[in-house]
């Protein structure tokens, strides 16, 4: 990046003061223009139109900050004929535009540079690592003559004066068979359980189906009853064979509580309790159902209400509901 330069001593020149601000304005926009595009200090005609207005550039060409074409000024080059030339503009601190390429070539040359030696190190690293280790490894078998200097710290000991050495890296000890046996005794990985196809006679034991209901009770719902249950594992089982769904019995539980939790029973899967009639089923089908055993005895003369009959009293006690919810 290029940087326009303006001294700092700028906001007290002659110049600027009788220019003006507005005029200063479009001097700092168009000098960074040139700075950006690399134009040495020429302005085009079509720039200042577009950052200024013409009393604003003829101000700027009265107070010497600007030359036009065929001006007299011997330091400022001649700009294109309808463009203009910024005064001393490569007398200060701006970059010519040679010098701003010449800059940029060198960093792009200094960064192949980087990359080729990184490259290099890439390839010459592996290669020197594998040397030194190979030396280190012939060097450590070597055997160096014992000095009284490290008596009893090398691999010769203070007895061996007929230059005997001891072996420098003693051979390990052969496994026992106490090691053998603890080797053996260590317990291998459990193969995972294999898949298959869940069974038509597929049914969800209790501690399966009290965490189904467990589930539907936080979530608001009511608990199933034992033919709800029933024909929510009919069609779990039916829809995981017909998609030839390979699973475990732990995943076929887990799957199947989700399926149970999310059941919404039908008008005919609703079970008696809920519209508070008598009657009902003799015992419960399914073990969870135990705590909801009838206590009271059954009345064999009882007739089961019609539909209309039926409708009525739902009816009615969506409207006792209401009534007492409103108040």
């Amino acid at each position: 990046m290029t940087w326009f330069a303006v001294d700092d001593s700028a906001y007290a020149h002659p110049k600027m003061l009788k220019a003006g601000n507005a005029a200063i304005g479009l001097w700092v926009r168009c000098g960074a223009y040139c700075s950006a595009h690399l134009t040495d200090g020429i302005v085009p005609g079509a720039i200042a139109s577009m950052y200024g207005t013409p009393p604003q550039v003829q101000k700027l060409i009265t107070v010497g900050l600007w030359h036009e074409s065929g001006h007299a000024c011997p330091r400022c080059p001649q700009p294109p004929h309808g463009d203009y030339v910024m005064h001393d503009y490569l007398a200060g601190a701006n970059f010519s535009r040679k010098q701003v390429l010449d800059r940029r070539s060198k960093a792009a040359a200094k960064k192949r540079n980087q990359r080729a030696e990184a490259e290099n190190r890439a390839r010459i690293d592996p290669e020197s690592h594998a040397n030194r280790s190979r030396n280190e490894d012939e060097s450590s078998s070597i055997h160096r003559p014992d000095s009284d200097e490290h008596a009893g710290q090398m691999s010769v000991s203070r007895g061996d004066s007929d230059g005997t050495h001891a072996r420098a890296f003693p051979s390990p000890p052969l496994p026992t068979s106490g090691t053998e046996r603890e080797e053996g005794d260590r317990p291998r990985a459990q193969a995972p359980e294999a898949l298959s196809l869940i069974p038509e006679t597929w049914q969800p034991n209790s501690e399966t189906i009290a965490s189904a209901q467990s589930a539907r009770t936080a979530a608001g719902r009511p608990v199933l009853t034992g033919s709800q249950l029933a024909e929510v594992t009919r069609k779990f089982v039916r829809r995981m064979r017909a998609d030839r769904w390979q699973t475990t019995p732990e995943a076929a539980a887990v799957r199947w509580i989700e399926w149970a939790e999310r059941e919404r029973p039908t008008d005919t899967q609703q079970p008696p309790l809920l519209l508070g009639l008598p009657g009902g089923q003799t015992g419960p089908a399914w073990p969870h159902e135990q705590a909801q055993r009838r206590t009271e005895p059954r009345d064999d003369t009882w007739t089961p209400p019609t539909f209309a009959e039926r409708m009525a009293q739902i009816d009615a006690q969506i409207a006792a509901d209401h009534t007492r919810e409103t108040g």
